[in-house]
């Protein structure tokens, strides 16, 4: 998008002629002939015309010309972004083939008298496949355990039989009950019918069962949780129906079998929770894909849109219907030329015609207004033309095979507001957006264009310091922030980088950083490690390797008890309780935490004198009368993990977060 020149006084001749004739019976009431004709208008006009020019001038400097100056150094307004929210499709029954949910999908809000319908797309295709299991397994975790792993028949599980347990005959935390599936599901809607024993799980809460589903993900991200919708089961206590959303998926190997896997790992008890005192007994398993999850933007698709015919000559411009225009996908948005005779030609977009040569097929695009320029030619010394690429024979017809338009920040709708299905899907009877719409952005500001020139001109296009890599990985869509770690951070460190190695740690982005945030918003994807990666892979010097990471976690849990004056109001007890809270999980807070208030420093430790300033400062506490710090690398086990410490050292990749605070108030 060009940078728009802004004028200091938009006044023009006549402007000026007209406001002079408006005050000449203020001045002068005798003045009564204004036509052309009189001598004191043609004085009027002259003045006015050489104040034109001073304008004129004016509005060359100075303004003008830093905008200039950004033109000259290719800073452009960037586009709008948009927006991004998984959008869910519940099947109106389980089906015995594989159903596909089309890419380019459209899905929107329901439109009212004030408001129009905001439509989002769905990214890429998703296949909801019928599941088939190849084993059922149980892992026992326990030190006496005489088989570690136990095979179920899994013809005896499909059909009514006698029944087999879950678990060990003594559950405890570790022990898990495991499911192989022949066919990834990545993003399925599972739903698993159990007929289970009546009394098999005895001991535990069934609002609150001490259990928790996963599915492996690879070497690199081990074990991942899934979303629970529904647990008619009560933790295996009755027959029904478990309804979970399944996280991607990989492909793994455990007991000779290859398969994708899907766990239920019993986890420590929780306050009210309970634990299984026997194992509880399934009677018959069966599974059924009830749907799937796939990312959709706010965006609408355009596809074979006609720009009109080439006349020849060099510089052409066209306009395509839709505006803003989102960034290009090279693999699928293009300009294609059919010229008079010959074969279709495919045309790629550039930034700008600086390094097309007279047989490149380029074209620049506006996506603010739309605008496609093709190359133009230039006058040389000599007397010849030189074309900045290829100029389309006359008669050629020119074609936009796709792209969409859209974004902006009306895109940030809320969850389970894309509940409009704009096609017709067999067996899709249901779509939402179970979570809210995020990342939407207006076009650029001229004024944050300015404000950012000076870090564009230091960091350019290339990643040297650790500054820069830090920056470039912030640019991209879904980072809140990023740390860079280079050798020679932590000398004699295992974890120090390698000569020639980078190590980026990036901070995902979410949509509510007050209070306690979940484990699972935190977890970097492998969407957005790729493109951070991808972000800065072209950036990046000859001979560096670069490693994008998701920061280690340290989970603090605190205990405080305050004091509040003698005779004070009982309902303040309340009152300062929550504050506390609040105080605490505001600053023990990677993105608004910390001494500034910014987001916990990557690899700073936390001391407990800290702890007791802040509570100090909350109102109406007399004193601090005791803290206690736990810490923990698992979100919900930090009271037991560790003994209360006085300061939390916390490693260079490391960043930490709130897990559970308790405030006690007298």
């Amino acid at each position: 998008m060009p940078l728009p020149t802004p004028f200091l006084d938009d006044r023009h001749f006549q402007d000026i002629v007209d406001q002079a004739k408006l005050l000449i019976p203020h001045y002068c009431r005798e003045w009564t002939d204004h036509n052309v004709s009189d001598p004191g208008v043609t004085l009027i006009e002259l003045f006015a015309w050489m104040t034109d020019m001073l304008l004129y001038r004016v509005n060359q400097v100075p303004e003008k010309n830093y905008i200039k100056f950004l033109e000259l150094i290719g800073v452009r307004l960037e586009e709008p972004r948009a927006a991004s929210a998984p959008i869910t499709f519940y099947l109106s029954a389980a089906q015995p083939t594989e159903v596909v949910i089309p890419a380019d999908t459209e899905v929107a809000t329901v439109r009212t008298e004030t408001s129009p319908a905001t439509i989002f797309t769905t990214e890429s295709a998703l296949t909801i496949r019928p599941p088939r299991m190849t084993g059922l397994f149980t892992r026992n975790a326990s030190r006496d355990a005489s088989e570690a792993w136990l095979r179920h028949d899994l013809r005896q599980a499909e059909l009514r039989g006698k029944g087999f347990s879950v678990f060990p005959p003594r559950p405890g935390a570790g022990d898990a009950f495991f499911i192989a599936f022949r066919q990834d599901h990545s993003n399925h809607i599972l739903a698993l019918l159990l007929d289970c024993d009546v009394a098999g799980g005895a001991g535990v809460n069934p609002t609150r069962p001490p259990i928790t589903w996963q599915v492996w993900q690879g070497k690199s991200a081990r074990w991942v949780t899934c979303e629970l919708e529904h647990d008619g089961t009560g933790g295996f206590n009755v027959s029904g129906e478990v309804i979970l959303h399944l996280p991607p998926m990989a492909q793994g190997e455990f007991q000779g079998l290859n398969a994708y896997w899907l766990r239920c790992l019993v986890t420590e008890p929780q306050s009210g929770s309970g634990t299984y005192k026997v194992s509880p007994t399934i009677f018959r398993i069966r599974v059924e894909a009830r749907g799937g999850t796939v990312t959709a933007r706010h965006a609408v698709s355009v596809r074979n849109e006609t720009l009109g015919v080439s006349d020849g000559t060099p510089g052409q411009s066209f306009r395509l219907l839709h505006t803003p225009i989102l960034t290009l996908d090279p693999a699928q948005d293009y300009l294609t030329v059919q010229p008079v005779s010959g074969p279709l030609q495919r045309w790629s977009e550039v930034s700008d015609f600086a390094d097309s040569t007279p047989t490149d097929r380029h074209f620049t695009l506006d996506k603010q207004d739309g605008t496609v320029t093709l190359g133009p030619s230039l006058l040389q010394p000599d007397g010849s033309m030189y074309s900045f690429g290829v100029v389309p024979e006359k008669g050629s017809t020119l074609t936009f095979k796709h792209y969409q338009y859209g974004g902006g920040v009306a895109g940030n709708v809320a969850a389970h507001t894309l509940t409009v299905l704009k096609s017709s899907i067999p067996y899709v009877t249901q779509v939402t957006n179970r979570a809210a719409a995020v990342g939407g952005r207006d076009a650029q500001s001229l004024d944050d264009a300015m404000l950012r020139a000076p870090q564009m001109l230091r960091t350019r296009t290339r990643a040297v310091t650790a500054d820069d890599y830090e920056h470039l990985a912030q640019q991209v869509l879904g980072v809140a922030r990023a740390s860079c770690i280079a050798p020679g951070a932590q000398p004699g460190s295992r974890d120090d980088p390698r000569p020639g190695q980078i190590v980026v740690v990036v901070l995902p982005q979410v949509d509510n950083p007050q209070g306690r945030i979940a484990p699972e918003l935190l977890v970097v994807s492998a969407e957005l490690r790729s493109a951070v990666l991808a972000h800065l892979e072209s950036r990046r010097l000859l001979g560096i390797t670069v490693e994008v990471r998701q920061p280690q976690y340290v989970w603090i849990s605190v205990r405080a008890e305050l004091r509040l004056p003698e005779r004070s109001d009982p309902a303040l007890v309340s009152e300062v309780q929550q504050k506390a809270e609040e105080a605490l999980y505001r600053y023990v807070n990677p993105y608004i935490g910390g001494p500034r208030g910014d987001g916990w420093p990557f690899g700073r430790s936390l001391n407990r004198s800290e702890i007791y300033s802040i509570l100090h400062g909350i109102e109406h506490v007399e004193f601090v009368e005791d803290v206690q710090i736990s810490v923990s690398e698992t979100a919900g086990a930090a009271r037991a993990a560790s003994a209360p410490v006085r300061s939390v050292p916390v490693p260079r990749y490391g960043i930490i977060c709130s897990d559970r605070h308790q405030v006690r108030v007298s």
